[in-house]
């Protein structure tokens, strides 16, 4: 084999497997800059999950306890529920939006019939619930 041909040949084998390599490693560093991405959605989404449904338990707590209302928790419920609202999903959404109304009405009104906040309130909070908990497992670190 010519020396210039094989000089060639080894330069284009080295340059194709630096080429690789550089592709391979990019590859690498997306996929890990991926799964911080989703690490931190799915922390700021617990987060806020978590403070609703602080807010939400306080509320029920209230009126069980038939204390007095303050429009300061009821600020703090819908401000929460906003915060949730810009990250969840549309999925997450409905059931949110279904829980936060029916919280706010048991709130400043009562529950129909006398029945307690909690048993009232039951199924759209299990919705909520549900719905939270597979937006949250979406976003699950894939395994690898």
């Amino acid at each position: 084999m010519d020396p210039v041909v094989a000089t060639l040949l080894g330069t284009v084998v080295g340059a194709v497997g630096t080429i690789l390599s550089q592709h391979v490693a990019g590859r690498a560093t997306e996929r890990s800059e991926r799964r911080v991405r989703l690490a931190e959605r799915r922390t700021e989404l617990r987060t806020a999950i978590e403070g609703f449904l602080e807010v939400y338990q306080e509320m029920e707590r209230a009126v069980s306890d038939d204390h007095k209302r303050s429009s300061e928790l009821s600020h703090r419920m819908w401000f929460m529920h906003n915060r949730l609202a810009l990250i969840a999903s549309t999925d997450l959404l409905g059931p949110l939006g279904s829980l936060a109304d029916a919280l706010n009405r048991t709130y400043w009104h009562g529950t129909p019939d006398g029945q307690q906040a909690g048993e009232y309130l039951h199924e759209a909070n299990r919705q909520f619930r549900r719905a939270a908990h597979i937006e949250l497992n979406a976003l699950e670190l894939p395994s690898g």
